[in-house]
Formats: C-alpha cells, structure tokens, sequence
C-alpha cells in the first residue's frame, strides 16, 4: 500500500463531501491514505479506528456513524460479509482521483462490491495510457447514478442462506414497526437482502413510526422513474427526522 495519495482540490468543493458532519469530514479525508491502490479497505469500526484515527477519542459507535453518512452521502460502498460479519470499504470515486503508476499497482486483497473477480481498477487509476468508464469513475456530481449500482454483488459472497436475522425471507418480525421495516424492505429492495438491515430496520431503530414506512412505500411505488428505491427512501427518512427535529426544537 502506498504511503501517500492525491487529494483533489475538488473536494473542498464537493456538494457531498460538504453534507457530512465535521468529524465525518475528516475521516474521510484521511482514510483516503488508508485505501489500498483499488480503493478498498476494511470497514469495521474497530479497524477504521485503530488504522486511521487512533488517537482520537472517537467511539466505534461513532465512527459507525459517520461511515453512515458517507455511504448515504454516496461517497463509499459500506457493506458486510453476512457469512463472516467482516465489513468492507470501497470509494466509488477512486479512480477519478487516484492515478497508480503501472509498476507500482499492486491489485486489492479485498472484494469488491460492484465487480466480483477481485479488482475491478484493472485499467482504471492506473497511469499506462488508457482509460475506461467503471462505476468508479461516475461524476461525484451525479450522486443518483452513483447509487445504481451500489448493491450489485456476489449471493454467495454476501452469505444470503445463512445470515437469517438479515434477510426478509428468513426475518420473523415481532413487533408491528419490524412488520412495517419487513414489508417496505420486500416492496422496494427484495433482491438486496442486506438493506434489510441497514436500510429498514435501521429507520426503526432511528423511530420511525410503522406508518411512515407504508406511506413511503406508496409514493415511491407511485413514480415509476425512480430507479434506486432504496436510496429513495433514506431520503424521505432523513426528511422526516429533520423536519421532526425542528419541530420539537419548537415544542420546547
């Protein structure tokens, strides 16, 4: 792994970049340097914390947090291995901005999320003269064409028949907002078993009311256009909180 990397005056910029919070701002910023030359690295807190911000006193539940708003931001794929519980990081704009001599790559020992046979910036961010369009290199600007391809990956690889508590088909709900989470999960995402989890019961655990999910499973449904339902749906959730929110600010 490289001891250096390139940071673009760009992100100063980044309409993305400048939706995180500050401390998520800066863990970004430097896990940078942590990536190795495909962009990927490992992605539990424990590890992102002991590699790239050991002296801060930053819980894991933190850090969680803001690789959260990284990967709603667009900024990264955040994923689990549901059969090994290992998580892994990939940036999806890592080829846009990282340019590897040829003679210096050395290819990622970690998966990736958007290709399966291990790297898949082969070509890209590699200076030898040629170029091509991977999901890496898709403009920062266009965060919805980001998205498309954010849960296209390997079903034996994401351990869909034996990680149960993730997964609708498996999933038995116990309570009335966990049947609201299980039915939206299964009318919008029913192919991406893991946004069960980190999606639907997610916006549980955050309070959203058994109702919201139903009604937000209608206007989504309702607009045939939209193509990333999941993403969608974050969005109207992180609607709700900060519209809630200022509402009780008003209240007290």
């Amino acid at each position: 792994m490289a001891k250096a990397r390139m940071l673009h005056n760009k992100i100063s910029t980044s309409l993305q970049v400048n939706k995180l919070s500050p401390p998520a701002q800066l863990l970004f910023t430097w896990m940078i340097a942590h990536a190795d030359d495909d962009g990927r690295m490992r992605g539990e807190a424990e590890s992102i914390k002991g590699t790239v911000v050991p002296l801060k006193k930053w819980s894991f539940k933190k850090i969680k947090h803001y690789l959260e708003e990284m990967h709603d931001a667009g900024l990264i794929y955040w994923w689990p291995n549901l059969k090994t519980e290992e998580w892994f990081v990939e940036f999806i704009n890592w080829g846009k901005y990282q340019q590897i001599k040829s003679d210096r790559y050395k290819p990622s020992d970690l998966p990736s999320l958007t290709n399966n046979n291990g790297s898949n910036l082969e070509t890209d961010g590699i200076q030898n003269g040629t170029t091509s369009a991977t999901q890496s290199n898709i403009s920062e600007l266009n965060p919805t064409e980001s998205n498309k391809s954010e849960y296209v990956a390997d079903k034996e690889f994401l351990g869909m028949e034996v990680e149960k508590n993730y997964t609708s088909k498996f999933f038995n709900p116990t309570n009335e907002g966990e049947v609201a989470a299980n039915e939206a999960h299964i009318a919008l995402e029913p192919d991406h078993p893991w946004a069960l989890k980190l999606t639907y019961l997610r916006a549980l655990e955050k309070g959203l009311p058994p109702n919201m999910f139903y009604q937000y499973v209608r206007e989504i449904k309702q607009d045939p256009t939209i193509e990333n339902k999941g993403k969608v749906f974050n969005a109207k959730v992180k609607e709700y909180f900060e519209k809630h929110g200022e509402q009780q600010k008003k209240s007290v």
